[in-house]
């Protein structure tokens, strides 16, 4: 959620609505299950942090009935405006700059979104004064760095390090699920819980899919710091072949409690 996020949907907006219905796909059953988790539910008010497409705010619309209310932010509201309703509210924020309400949620929910802003701490501080005392903080954030293909080649092994390169020099951290965990705790969240899910998929999967996208919104980038053109529709050709196995990225999927004032 920053102003030159490298997907911003003005970009390439067909391609970005295409990969965030493959992101929900995707991330939206394990964040269901969170939410089973943690416990939420009827009367719950709820912050949706870096929104998206809205699915999540969905979700939440949908658990805490009429009692309830979630306010969903994002710099870009235009695929959340829809939502709007007695129960939803929408605004466009940026959590860096703008000011949350302080100690005012049950649940504070942000999914792919803290690695993309820095000081990450510093966000995800943000994130723990808006829920209340007792209140929860959950997150997800993938490590890119466990990504593989199979059977492997240079053309491939060349692509996915300007991949990780290019979204360092754009300022997010691509290997961010492997601190979230310990992130939270710093934060001063407590009871801590934390699962990583790794999933494995052939050429053209819904996995596979994602990956290629989320390549292709990369590619100006890559090629500023040195990736062959050719080399990245190669790669992309592989992540779309059925004779290829893909590693998924580890991904953490993550939630803390605030501390009782008490």
């Amino acid at each position: 959620m920053k102003s030159d996020y490298v997907f911003s949907q003005r970009r390439s907006p067909d391609v970005e609505r295409t990969r965030l219905r493959l992101l929900e796909a995707y991330h939206d059953p394990v964040s269901a299950s969170q939410l089973d988790a943690i416990g939420v539910g009827e009367g719950w008010h709820c912050l949706d942090v870096g929104a998206g497409g809205g699915s999540v705010t969905r979700m939440l619309a949908e658990r805490i009935g009429g009692a309830g209310s979630v306010l969903a932010v994002d710099l870009d509201t235009s695929l959340l405006d829809e939502l709007a309703s007695d129960r939803v509210e929408v605004r466009r924020l940026d959590l860096m700059h703008d000011q949350l309400p302080e100690a005012a949620f049950d649940l504070v929910h942000a999914r792919l979104l803290l690695m993309f802003l820095s000081p990450r701490l510093g966000a995800l501080e943000r994130l723990v004064n808006a829920a209340r005392p007792g209140g929860f903080v959950t997150s997800l954030a993938p490590d890119f760095g466990t990504a593989a293909l199979s059977p492997s080649s240079l053309v491939w092994q060349r692509v996915w390090s300007r991949f990780l390169d290019a979204a360092i020099a754009g300022g997010w951290d691509p290997g961010y699920g492997a601190r979230l965990r310990d992130d939270l705790r710093a934060a001063g969240l407590v009871d801590v819980h934390a699962d990583y899910i790794s999933r494995s998929a052939p050429g053209g999967s819904l996995l596979s899919r994602l990956l290629s996208l989320t390549i292709e919104r990369l590619r100006e980038h890559m090629i500023r710091i040195g990736a062959d053109d050719g080399e990245i529709d190669e790669a992309r050709r592989l992540l779309e072949d059925p004779a290829s196995t893909i590693a998924s990225p580890t991904t953490c999927v993550a939630h803390g409690r605030r501390p009782d004032c008490s």
